[in-house]
């Protein structure tokens, strides 16, 4: 087992447990609750209560019941603790799954790699070329209501990444003017079907994409599925293309062709992407500056800007193919383009 993998089975292991911490914590939580309705019924009851040894015995009952609240409570921080560190081991774990899986591709020769991207590239356009024509949406003004944000991850590798960068999106959205606007959803690898769910159900204005890099999925280093169950990125683009009320912004956080996925302009009026692979700390901050600023009720253009300032100053060996590019239809301004209504 290579060290990737290992570190992969042990993200797994440490994603588990949380869920089992966190039903433990809901049990707590719950137990917590009852136990104070509990005592609040006993003590009213108690008040009302006639003779006194009735009384004092629902008082006690009621003691009682306060101290379960109490337990519960002592065991709902404890539990919640234990949270908080393992999310701190996944996100050390994590970094060094993400150093190790670029230490395997430098591995691989600079020719066979670009041979690779470009093959890709080819299939990919070959696919889209395919895809019927997609109808023109006009783009709508900014209304009051929430902006929806719909975050997709195809690689369950990429899951526990994905998960970070929102958690980061949305702790950055927290110092923002209209952060009570904006609604961020995760779905993690999902499945055809999911994704048409999940377009149907969030009816996002915006659908920001990890792990979308061309038309495959990868599952470890030495297996590589062709589309299968997890939605690929020609089926994404097709959804895209069908919905009735496509999205006003495309974010692809790793894309070797914007020119590629421009075939769905008529639908979604604006695509942002990377000309390629981007470092998960650039990506994390590329997204919380954009997301900051697109909340602040600023235009998507000084977003866009203010985004690529901040991939600027992470990516410290001026590698410019990391920085964010863009394409937009024709009848778009980018600089008039804006997603939540300042009041």
């Amino acid at each position: 087992m290579s060290e990737a993998d290992t570190y992969a089975r042990d993200l797994a292991h440490l994603r588990e447990l949380e869920a089992t911490l966190r039903k433990e914590l809901r049990q707590h939580q719950a137990d917590e609750a009852r136990a104070l309705e509990e005592a609040l019924r006993l003590i009213l009851s108690a008040n009302k209560a006639d003779p006194p040894e009735s009384r004092d015995s629902r008082a006690s009952a009621a003691q009682q019941a306060r101290q379960k609240a109490n337990d519960a409570g002592r065991n709902a921080t404890g539990v919640a603790q234990k949270i908080a560190q393992n999310e701190k081991l996944q996100e050390n774990i994590l970094s060094r799954l993400r150093s190790a899986e670029r230490a395997g591709q430098l591995a691989i020769g600079p020719e066979d790699e670009a041979r690779r991207q470009q093959a890709a590239r080819v299939r990919r356009l070959e696919q889209l070329a395919n895809l019927p024509d997609v109808p023109f949406v006009p783009v709508r003004q900014p209304l009051l209501e929430k902006l929806r944000v719909l975050y997709l991850s195809t690689d369950p590798y990429l899951d526990l990444a994905t998960e970070l960068e929102v958690r980061q999106v949305q702790q950055a959205l927290q110092g923002v003017k209209y952060r009570d606007r904006v609604d961020v959803q995760l779905r993690s690898a999902p499945t055809f079907p999911e994704l048409i769910a999940g377009l149907n159900s969030v009816r996002p204005h915006i659908v920001h994409c990890s792990g979308y890099t061309g038309d495959t999925v990868r599952v470890d280093e030495d297996d590589v599925m062709h589309g299968g169950d997890i939605v690929d990125f020609v089926s994404l683009m097709r959804a895209l293309a069908v919905t009735d009320r496509p999205p006003e912004l495309l974010v692809l956080n790793e894309c070797a062709s914007l020119a590629a996925v421009a075939v769905v302009l008529p639908a979604v009026p604006v695509i942002i992407g990377m000309s390629d692979a981007i470092l998960d700390t650039a990506a994390i901050v590329f997204s919380q500056q954009l997301y900051a600023a697109i909340a602040s009720g600023q235009s998507v253009g000084a977003a866009l800007r203010r985004g690529t300032a901040t991939v600027k100053a992470v990516v410290l060996d001026d590698d410019a193919g990391e920085l964010p590019m863009f394409v937009a239809r024709e009848d778009v301004d980018l600089e008039s383009l804006v997603l939540v209504q300042a009041q």
